[in-house]
Parts: structure tokens; sequence; C-alpha cells
């Protein structure tokens, strides 16, 4: 049988009411409040981890900072802890923008004030990044390996949403080492990528975010077909027998998987039942890991 790497994240925003209105315009996502963002967080990592898997938090810096005790609690227990970043919704910013419109200088000075409070609240420096809205440019890669970042998933491939910008058309689909010039390739640089899923037999004008692309297992997501992503994905694995193939997965801390009823808790139990039913049809073999397992295991690679 093949390994298929399976990673469940989750994007962990600010509480709406620590946040601007300009911020919220710009990004709803986001619990009400701090015990909502808990209550989400330890609920999906529950009904994960019940079927064997863990889970890469990927937590804004005031996220690490209200949630300090519960993360670095997740943490001792597998789970594996990143930076996730809104500029605009930094605590006393001034940023209008998402990521990706931003020079290098300006992203590595909001990342560097970013990565500031997080390691302040966490004792510990990050070492994997997501952006909000999946928003990069040429020079996201780069800026992220100076500040001594390890990897992170960024990318999500076929995805057009210029506005946030967050184009990754024609992106790598595997995980890989990362081009510092040149988002869109494999490189041979030190920093790894690891690109959400996409089921590329299904693809759409209008996404969760208004984006075109692909369906993806974004969990929360009401307009996918998620039975029939997991498919797709998987099916993709088996047929193109990557050096790292994987079913990469998504949701926020805005979403109630305490409650089995919840749309979110629906949509992710047939994620996980799709998982282990169409592996054993096409002889994958689902290895649960998190963001830095499997940046160690494409750096140990000697096939780079």
């Amino acid at each position: 049988m093949r390994d298929v790497y399976v990673l469940f994240t989750t994007d962990c925003e600010p509480a709406r009411d620590d946040v601007t209105p300009h911020a919220l315009a710009m990004s709803a996502s986001g619990p009400l409040d701090y015990a909502e963002s808990e209550r989400s967080i330890r609920a999906f990592v529950a009904a994960v981890g019940a079927r064997g898997f863990p889970v890469t938090v990927f937590a804004h810096p005031e996220v690490a900072e209200a949630h300090r005790d519960m993360l670095l609690g997740l943490q001792a227990d597998g789970a594996c802890l990143g930076l996730h970043l809104h500029p605009y919704k930094l605590r006393g910013a001034a940023y209008r923008r998402d990521l990706g419109l931003y020079t290098a200088a300006e992203q590595r000075a909001m990342l560097g004030e970013a990565v500031a409070t997080w390691e302040r609240a966490l004792d510990q420096r990050p070492l994997y990044f997501r952006a909000g809205y999946f928003s990069a440019n040429d020079s996201t890669f780069g800026v992220l390996s100076e500040l001594g970042f390890r990897g992170g998933s960024l990318s999500n491939p076929g995805r057009v949403l210029p506005t946030h910008g967050s184009v990754w058309a024609g992106a790598e689909t595997y995980p890989h080492r990362a081009h510092l010039g040149f988002r869109q390739l494999a490189g041979d640089s030190d920093f790894v990528e690891i690109p959400v899923s996409v089921a590329f037999g299904r693809p759409m004008e209008v996404g969760e975010a208004g984006e075109r692309g692909f369906e993806w297992p974004y969990v929360p997501a009401s307009k996918y077909d998620h039975e029939a992503v997991i498919r797709d994905v998987l099916e993709r694995v088996a047929n193109d027998a990557p050096r790292f193939g994987t079913v990469v997965a998504d949701t926020h801390n805005d979403q109630d998987y305490a409650d089995p009823a919840h749309p979110a808790s629906v949509n992710l139990a047939r994620i996980l039942d799709a998982l282990a039913a169409r592996s054993v049809e096409l002889g994958l073999r689902p290895v649960g890991c998190t963001v830095a397992d499997l940046c160690e295991r494409v750096l140990a690679d000697p096939m780079r």
C-alpha cells in the first residue's frame, strides 16, 4: 500500500470583538469571543483525534495570547503550532490589505511584529505559517525563510482571488521545497511548502471566499460536495504516485464542532468517512501527520 499523508489544519482568528470594523469588512471569519474560539478548537482537535489524526493549529498572535495554556497543552499532546496572519487583524496595526499585496520590506515588518507577539505569548518562535486567504506573492517564501520559518501551508493550487493577493493558478500540487523567487514552482530552498488539497475534477467559478478555482476540503464550506472532493483528491494521489501524496484539509475556529449536528461537524464526519472508505478502495494507507512532521520528511528526502 502507498502512504497518503493526512493533515487537518485550523486557522485561528482573533475574536470579532477584538478587531476593527475594517478588519471585519475584509474578513468576516472568526469567533464572536475567545470562549467560542476555545470550544471550537478543542472540539475539532478531539473529533479528528478520535480518528487517529493530529492537528496543526495556525494561531493569529492575539489567539496565541488568549489561548496560551490551551495551545501549549495541545502541543504537548502532539499538535503542531504555527502562525496565522491577516495583517489588518493585528491589534493596533494600521495595515489595510492582505499579505500578498505588500512588498518584501513591508511583509518583513508585519511578519516580524506578528512573530514577536506570538513568541512572547508562547515562549517559542513560530516555525510554520499560513496567511489569511492564502495570500502571498513572489517575495513571501523568501521573507519567511529569512525570518527562520521551516515551512508552511500557504498555497491553494488553482485559486484566483486577486483582490486578496491570492493567485495560485498553475502552482505545485504536492509538498515541495519552495522556490524563493517564483511561488508557483518547486525550488531548492530549505523552506517547505505544503499546499492544501484541491479537487481538480471539480472546478468552480465562485467559491466560498468569492474565488475562482476548485473545490477543496474546507470543512465549513456549504457549496462543496465533500465526499466527491476527497474521492477526487485520493484518486489523483493514486494515479500520480507522488513522493508525498497528501490530503490537506482546513477549518476556522468559529465552527461549533462540539455539536455533532452543526453543519461543519457533519461535513467533517463526511470527510473522515470518505477518507477511510476511498483509501481502502485505492490501496492507500492514510498516515496522520502535522505540518511539522511533513516538513521534516520533505527536508530529509534524498530525492530533492
